[in-house]
């Protein structure tokens, strides 16, 4: 799982990023080209992930939340089947508990049904380090242990980066990381992955593990190496920000984040969002490598899936936290074991799927009744059958339905917004006073349960 990553990053999709271990796995993978997430921002999709149910049915409707101990997720179902059940990155599951402590918060992860939890800080809490009286500074987290453990000015380098990025520079600054490769965040948690599959595969136990990146999420900070090698390359430009037809709020969201960006500050950032996939890329390549080198790809599903998209620029926003096609839809693909060719599917498969399909997959008990989410198995099997009729994701002020055709943005205290995708794929003409019947279609899936 990446953090913050588009299907249009996907080689070939759109984007111009060059992702060749990620082609790699889609050429023998199915592709869902119109997957979404269930809520675009990190905390509330990790949360539906891990239960199978929508934002608001799990007890997570905001970023700044924590997935309530009640909530059952498949990762519980799993351990309770037999499997180890490890994570290695940012979980993103107790988002208010900044100090996750050195090897992690466990009891929470042991609670959530990991059993062999590595978890550390995601991208934007990574640098925050705690001060005792004395001044002397202590680790928060796993990673930042990490980087003080081979040199403290490594921790205080970026704290200071991140600190100037976060109250000085705007939103859209992007630049090389003051860290060197071999200690940057997704470097280590692509280490600490292969380290987890070393120590697991003897076990006898079958195994369920999550390699969740820290990255591209801003601050957009690759290593020098990666912002090199991606050079000084022409990024097809953002979908115009005509703010036509569009809700107050996202008028003043764009000129928040974007006000003033010219359009070589709109490459840098794109530049640096390349090198930082680059580095996520190179770390896939690695861990397929394990697989085929220790005799597991005839007998491990591969999965790859990001929390959510990014918008970088289009419609004058950056990030997340709206339903415009770029930070709604996510890369997903699943290779089967055997599977030798690549086959894409329009299914309208959401994020939060993946729960019952690995449970399906996996021969776990689980009860169908507990989750909003569907099985994919079916569409991995080669049915064409839809999978829902509409497809639904959720944020804190408004709802988005997707019927294959018509999104409607619904907004709680703003203006709506409708799309034909067909004819408008790039969502610059809100139609919502043109198509009253699709409204009345689909209004009863936007309902909370």
């Amino acid at each position: 799982m990446a953090d913050q990553i588009r299907t249009a990053t996907l080689e070939g999709m759109g984007d111009g990023i060059q992702t060749p271990n990620l082609r790699r796995l889609m050429d023998e993978s199915v592709l869902f080209t119109r997957a979404s997430c269930t809520c675009p921002l990190c905390t509330p999709s990790r949360a539906s992930l891990a239960t199978g149910r929508y934002p608001s049915r799990c007890g997570v409707p905001i970023h700044d939340a924590v997935l309530p101990p009640e909530q059952p997720t498949f990762y519980q179902a799993l351990r309770d089947s037999g499997y180890r059940v490890g994570i290695v990155g940012k979980t993103d599951l107790h988002k208010r508990d900044t100090y996750c402590g050195v090897k992690g918060d466990l009891p929470s992860m042991y609670h959530y049904g990991f059993t062999d939890p590595v978890e550390t800080e995601g991208k934007m809490n990574s640098a925050w380090y705690g001060t005792n009286p004395d001044g002397s500074i202590y680790p928060m987290g796993p990673y930042q242990k990490y980087l003080m453990d081979k040199d403290p000015e490594l921790m205080r380098t970026l704290e200071k980066d991140y600190r100037s990025y976060m109250r000085q520079k705007p939103r859209y600054h992007a630049q090389p990381s003051v860290l060197p490769d071999e200690v940057f965040l997704d470097t280590f948690i692509g280490e600490k992955s292969l380290e987890w599959l070393n120590e697991h595969d003897n076990t006898g136990a079958p195994w369920h593990l999550t390699v969740s990146f820290a990255g591209p999420h801003n601050p957009w900070d690759p290593p020098k190496e990666d912002y090199d090698a991606v050079g000084d390359t022409l990024w097809p430009d953002p979908i115009p920000n005509d703010m036509e037809g569009k809700p107050a709020w996202i008028r003043r969201r764009a000129a928040q984040q974007t006000g003033g960006m010219t359009q070589a500050d709109l490459q840098q950032v794109k530049r640096c969002y390349a090198g930082s996939v680059r580095v996520i890329d190179r770390w896939i390549g690695k861990l397929l490598d394990w697989l085929e080198t220790s005799g597991h790809k005839d007998d491990t599903i591969v999965i790859f899936c990001a929390d959510h998209g990014e918008l970088l620029g289009d419609h004058g926003l950056l990030e997340k936290s709206c339903m415009y096609e770029g930070c709604l839809r996510i890369p997903l693909l699943v290779h089967l074991p055997g599977m030798t060719q690549r086959r894409d599917s329009d299914a309208l498969a959401e994020l939060m799927d993946l729960a019952p399909t690995c449970l399906e997959l996996a021969g776990a008990d689980w009860n169908r009744r507990e989750m909003d989410a569907v099985s994919l198995v079916p569409v991995l099997n080669g049915s064409t059958e839809p999978l829902r009729p509409v497809q639904r994701s959720e944020l804190h002020n408004c709802t988005m339905l997707f019927d294959g055709r018509y999104k409607w943005i619904r907004s709680y205290n703003d203006t709506d917004e409708l799309y034909d995708l067909e004819t408008d794929p790039q969502e610059l003409h809100n139609v919502i006073n043109e198509h009253p019947e699709v409204l009345n279609r689909m209004r009863p899936y936007s309902f909370r349960h």
